[in-house]
């Protein structure tokens, strides 16, 4: 078995760092430069195959066993085990492949130094798996291409037919696997069976404690939602009745009744930065003026959460009312988590109006650009010595015998860790996950069992295993169709990207610090315009006309 290496990242100065998506990590994600103006055109080869479901590859891959290396920024998804090579899956896909994997996996909170050393240090490993919106090359990704770090897999498409089958099966895959300029820097991921935008967190709200109030129903409008964190201020004096980011802003769920989003969105293609709107103003006057009731969490800027989620002590001992949370943690989820209540109990909620007669909230981020498409692009090193071995290897991933066999376990499992169901698919194994003979917690037997978070994930795997009420949760939050959100795949140019770099970081950085000042009041909201004309100083309309661009480039793809 490999070493399971912790790559602590040195610190640096920041001009040598290469950019993450932005200066504080709860904004919007940021594009990848693209090196080209306009949208040159690429040949995508034709498949006759469906989503992988015949694997093209043929195997073993290698004759005599190979070693790869594989950058997988999941430390925090592994569990007990002490290295992925102890996972049954990748010994699988091992034994399939003969080639061995060793995993190079970054400290928990060091992921996005990790991998800009990775470039300054010139020491890529082969494989690269990634998160756009958050890790990227300084210059754009066409950058990375043209300076030698990156594979452009336009070139070897004839040896990853699985891939090119799904690019074939989803309208929209090629627009989005392309730069402006034609390249593919990276394998996308995707989503199995998905006919809208994927929501996997949104609002929730303690339903037990709805019940204690007199509360019959869900809250729909700000002037409900009120009501409700007042009574469970007053009646159950709730510590914070509503529980946000340290920034005292989310991703966008609670003030996407307002029209705004949080930083950049597009309405019908013309691109807006959400603190230079009326409405924002509008927004952060609400959460003063909840500040000021003790409705919003009076600690929020103390806190560690950056916009899901919450500091254990909070929402295990009862002091929170609301927040945004992810869908495997709604209902009784936090009990097995350590919650002194044992009638915990959490529901989804959508996202609120300013009436129930206004039109559907229009944005929320989302995990797939609504075309299918995951969040997680997996790159391969041009300095790699064995470039097509490892492009076939994540070519495997595409294939559908492989993805089944990561998302719900090979197949000699069945029975234990996954059954069939009636028609003949999948369906993981919930009780064996949280309830197994090993006495394995879930994140363990996620780990030991299948791959996180592989290159296809099929919806089931993760939905299908939980109790129903559970599963609900991912219907409420993707009621509303996002049609302002910016797709990830949108990119700049090498030049657009330095540009956007050179002032946005501080912009960002500064609407953060005044989103705390205005809900607190340590910063009157009289003074607004006088904030947005700071924000015109510091160049927020360059930006936009770089997004605008970038946007505009995306759409005529």
């Amino acid at each position: 078995m490999s070493t399971f290496k912790k790559f602590l990242a040195a610190a640096l100065p920041m001009a040598m760092l290469l950019t993450a998506c932005s200066g504080g990590g709860s904004g919007t994600p940021e594009q990848g430069g693209s090196g080209g103006e306009g949208s040159a055109k690429t040949e995508i080869p034709s498949s006759d195959v469906v989503k992988g479901e015949t694997n093209q590859q043929t195997y073993p891959i290698v004759s005599d066993k190979l070693t790869l290396s594989y950058w997988y920024p999941m430390a925090n998804s592994i569990g007990t085990l002490t290295d992925f090579n102890e996972s049954e899956f990748f010994q699988w896909m091992e034994k399939k492949t003969n080639i061995h994997i060793d995993f190079v996996v970054p400290a928990v909170g060091e992921e996005a130094t990790a991998f800009n050393n990775l470039f300054i240090n010139d020491n890529l490993p082969d494989i690269l798996y990634t998160s756009p919106a958050t890790q990227k090359y300084r210059d754009g990704m066409d950058a990375a291409i043209a300076d030698g770090y990156i594979v452009d897999l336009t070139k070897y498409l004839d040896i990853m037919p699985n891939y090119v089958s799904w690019l074939n099966s989803i309208p929209t895959a090629k627009k989005d696997a392309l730069t402006d300029s034609g390249k593919m820097y990276g394998f996308w991921s995707f989503w199995d069976n998905m006919e809208k935008g994927y929501a996997d967190q949104g609002i929730s709200i303690r339903k037990d404690f709805l019940d204690k109030v007199g509360e019959t129903s869900l809250p729909e409008t700000y002037d409900d939602w009120e009501r409700v964190l007042t009574k469970f201020r007053d009646q159950l004096h709730i510590e914070a009745p509503l529980y946000t980011s340290k920034y005292g802003i989310d991703y966008g769920e609670f003030m996407a009744g307002y029209g705004i989003a949080p930083y950049f969105y597009q309405e019908n293609g013309v691109v807006k930065y959400g603190p230079m709107e009326d409405a924002y103003k509008d927004y952060l006057t609400l959460l003063h003026d909840w500040y000021e009731k003790k409705l919003l969490d009076p600690d929020f800027s103390t806190r560690q959460s950056t916009g899901v989620a919450a500091d254990n002590d909070m929402i295990l001992n009862d002091k929170i009312g609301a927040l945004i949370d992810w869908g495997t943690r709604m209902t009784d989820a936090y009990i097995s988590r350590g919650a002194t209540n044992k009638e915990f109990y959490a529901t989804a909620v959508k996202q609120p109006k300013k009436s129930a007669s206004d039109p559907d909230p229009a944005y929320r981020v989302v995990n797939n650009n609504f075309h299918d498409l995951q969040s997680v692009c997996i790159l391969i090193n041009a300095k790699g010595k064995h470039i097509e071995e490892a492009i076939k290897w994540v070519d495997s991933f595409y294939a559908k015998d492989v993805y089944l066999n990561a998302n719900y376990g090979i197949d000699s499992e069945e029975g234990k860790v996954w059954y069939k169901a009636d028609d003949g698919h999948r369906i993981g194994d919930y009780d064996f996950r949280y309830k197994n003979p090993d006495g394995l917690d879930s994140a363990t037997v996620a780990a030991k069992y299948w791959a996180k978070n592989p290159p296809i994930r099929v919806e089931a795997a993760q939905i299908e295993q939980m109790p129903e009420d559970r599963a609900a949760s991912y219907g409420v939050w993707s009621t509303y169709e996002s049609k302002n959100f910016i797709p990830t795949t949108v990119t700049m140019t090498t030049e657009e990207t330095a540009e956007y770099a050179q002032y946005y970081t501080d912009i960002e950085t500064f609407v953060q610090e005044n989103n705390v000042k205005f809900i607190t009041g340590d910063r009157s909201l009289d003074e607004y315009d006088a904030y947005r004309e700071t924000l015109k100083n510091m160049n927020i309309d360059v930006c936009i006309k770089l997004q605008q661009a970038a946007l505009d480039r995306y759409n005529a793809r």
